[in-house]
């Protein structure tokens, strides 16, 4: 593009030139040749003039909006065209590659912007944190998932190198045995972040260029702290079953073996011997319902039968076979005012909760305590109530009573015969009703809980 413009105006200047001699020639002439007449210099004066101005606009106008055009191409402004000339001319063979490369820079260009939105935003949304790190070490990129994990903000971390910025020394290291090995790494790593402590799963990998040159290193940080807590669940759940069914076996073994070692002559000790077996049976068999029932809950397939109930009438038919459990224990179970609204959910299920909340109640009620229930109505719900005056709760362990078999008093439940799952049961079934379970509790004066239920 160079050669042709310096070839057009080269050819204007030698044009230009030719008339000035010409001119020149032409005054010469007038001096030494006085017969001709000076109209005839003006006009040709004139012609050779508008000679001129003809050469401008054909030439120095297009080169002119040439280069503008070329400016415009080098700064990124890929709109601008040139009319193209009819004639097929050097200077129209100029201006059609112009606007031929512009089209092309263009769609190039928006090909490009396509493809780096969609890598920005695949970055910036990935559920795994990522860091990337040049050949030098310094860092040039923190997405999203990133900085919200660890709370960082990208200022005090862009153009710094890894080793001053990420105060984890397990991370560094890694990182380090990267950029020596130029091999990919993958580790699991326990680190601090603020309050908690997470499990990562932390690999780095090397971008190479060509000749395998080492560009950077990408830092993927996988959160698989669930996991981690889904592990240990299913090994104290496995604990747990094993010592929560050792112990009725344990003692169904004993007596029994005493019994047929001679305990049997003896009535009375027969007669005692065989209502421990009895009761320990009945734990047994309640603890395996339980599991099952739990297991079952937490099946796929698992469905509510959606029906308008009413609270109040599955309370107070629910609360006939436990009013004689609370009589042993001379606590008062007393019914308070309650709604007549309905709530959407499956009778069975909620009669359930209610058995488990209220024989929880009076298991945690000292004797002559008291245990209320009630069925509220609010603007867009219903609420089901359970209060005891009982031993209460401490605030550090409210968040773990949904846990199976975590007891807050583990001697008194198991003494009651309770199996640890009744509230994890309860848990699973007020979210298989899309509804809400709220605990408060305060020690040595009671525990409340509310389920919220959705109004038919």
């Amino acid at each position: 593009m160079n050669i042709l413009t310096d070839k057009i105006l080269h050819i204007k200047h030698r044009r230009i030139i030719c008339a000035v001699l010409f001119l020149l020639i032409i005054y010469v002439l007038g001096l030494f040749v006085p017969y001709l007449d000076s109209i005839f210099i003006l006009i040709l004066g004139i012609a050779i003039i508008l000679f001129y101005e003809f050469v401008l606009k054909r030439y120095k106008q297009p080169v002119a909006d040439a280069a503008a055009m070329a400016e415009d191409l080098v700064y990124g402004k890929y709109k601008k065209r040139i009319p193209e000339p009819v004639k097929n001319t050097e200077l129209a063979r100029l201006n059609q590659s112009l606007n031929h490369l512009a089209t092309n820079l263009e769609k190039m260009t928006k090909s490009y912007q396509t493809q780096e939105d969609r890598l920005e935003t695949l970055i910036e949304n990935i559920g795994s944190g990522l860091i990337f790190i040049d050949s030098h070490g310094r860092i040039n990129l923190l997405n999203k998932t990133y900085r919200e994990t660890f709370r960082v903000k990208t200022n005090n971390w862009n153009d710094k190198t890894y080793y001053e910025v990420i105060p984890y020394q397990e991370v560094i290291d890694i990182i380090d045995e990267t950029f020596s090995t130029e091999r990919r790494l993958t580790r699991q790593v326990l680190l601090p972040v603020h309050i908690e402590r997470k499990h990562f799963d932390v690999s780095c990998a090397p971008i190479l260029a060509q000749q395998k040159r080492l560009r950077g290193i990408v830092v993927v940080f996988h959160d698989i702290t669930e996991l981690k807590k889904l592990e240990k669940m299913r090994k104290d759940f496995v604990a747990n079953v094993s010592h929560e069914l050792k112990t009725p076996v344990t003692s169904l073994i004993g007596f029994t073996e005493t019994l047929l070692d001679g305990a049997m002559d003896d009535s009375e000790l027969k007669t005692k011997f065989l209502n421990i077996i009895l009761n320990e049976s009945k734990r047994l068999q309640s603890l395996i319902q339980d599991l099952l029932e739990l297991s079952k809950i937490e099946q796929e397939h698992f469905m509510i039968k959606w029906q308008s109930v009413s609270l109040r009438d599955v309370l107070e038919d629910t609360l006939i076979i436990l009013k004689e459990k609370a009589h042993q224990k001379s606590i008062i179970l007393e019914v308070l005012p309650s709604s007549k609204s309905l709530a959407l959910g499956d009778p069975y299920r909620i009669r359930q909760m209610i058995i488990n909340l209220v024989t929880n109640a009076i298991s945690y009620t000292p004797a002559g305590g008291h245990v209320w229930v009630q069925v509220r109505d609010t603007k867009d719900d219903v609420e089901l109530m359970v209060k005891d005056t009982g031993i209460g709760i401490s605030e550090d362990q409210i968040p773990r009573i949904f846990e199976r078999f975590y007891r807050v008093d583990k001697g008194r439940s198991r003494n009651q015969g309770g199996t640890g799952l009744g509230l994890a049961i309860v848990k699973h079934l007020v979210e298989a009703h899309e509804g809400r379970i709220d605990v408060s509790s305060e020690i040595g004066k009671g525990t409340t809980f509310t389920i919220t239920f959705k109004k038919a």
